[in-house]
């Protein structure tokens, strides 16, 4: 029997002061590491395939869902797929994989009471200097992209469609964007480099993160066709279109 006062209307309900294990936050995507998660690669309990580089300059979305670019890199774990579910969250158990060795914004996290979690974001983030040793030549190549695909270049150029010389700033996005995807590959191919961890190295492919620009970009061969992303798809011959 249902007790009257579970129908009664406007009856509020508790507050809640414990985790019921929703999944929530694990879907909304895998958490940004910082300084002392480090020890979850030296114990092998995250790998660099695990996780990818959010670079300085890239617009994100942060937990009260508004835009904003970053400052500074961050590393987050990877999620399922093309989904944002964390990659260790296991739906059907509704748990962590990694429950014992989660990263500490996933310990700070309490849906009812963000306090804790404020302040673990504020903690400096990890790097990837951070796991990559001072003497490994991986950082030299990690400087070397970063200095040719900063975003603030990438940025400049997408501006320059809006000016008189709009077919010169096509020329420089398209170098960037081609430059930036034959490396990866290379990284791989050349340098023994696990191809899982290319996202690590050198963060999202610029394929893929020039949507923040209101752009996109489609391969025709060896070579990219720039068009905006209400662009039909019946004009790929189209080689730029000035962004709305």
């Amino acid at each position: 029997m249902v007790e009257a006062t579970h129908m009664m209307p406007g009856r509020e309900e508790p507050a809640r002061t414990h985790c019921i294990r929703c999944g929530t936050c694990c879907m909304k995507g895998g958490p940004t590491l910082h300084e002392e998660d480090v020890t979850l690669f030296q114990k092998d309990i995250l790998k660099r395939f695990d996780v990818y580089t959010l670079r300085k300059g890239e617009v994100v979305r942060n937990i009260d869902e508004a835009l904003i670019v970053l400052e500074r890199e961050m590393i987050k774990i990877k999620g399922q797929g093309k989904a944002w579910t964390c990659m260790f969250y296991d739906e059907d158990e509704h748990a962590c994989k990694i429950y014992k060795y989660r990263p500490v914004e996933c310990r700070a996290l309490k849906c009812w009471d963000l306090r804790g979690f404020n302040e673990v974001m504020a903690r400096p983030h990890l790097q990837r200097s951070d796991l990559i040793k001072p003497d490994d030549g991986m950082l030299e190549i990690i400087s070397a992209h970063e200095q040719r695909c900063a975003y603030k270049t990438l940025e400049s150029a997408v501006k320059g469609l809006q000016g008189s010389d709009s077919d010169k700033a096509v020329e420089k996005i398209l170098d960037l964007l081609q430059y930036d995807h034959y490396i990866r590959p290379f990284l791989a191919e050349k340098l023994r480099v696990d191809a899982n961890a290319v996202d690590f190295v050198f963060g999202r492919p610029l394929t893929t993160t020039i949507r923040m620009f209101g752009l996109c970009v489609k391969k025709k061969g060896d070579n990219f066709v720039l068009m905006p992303l209400d662009s039909p798809s019946s004009r790929p011959e189209q080689a730029a279109i000035k962004p709305h």
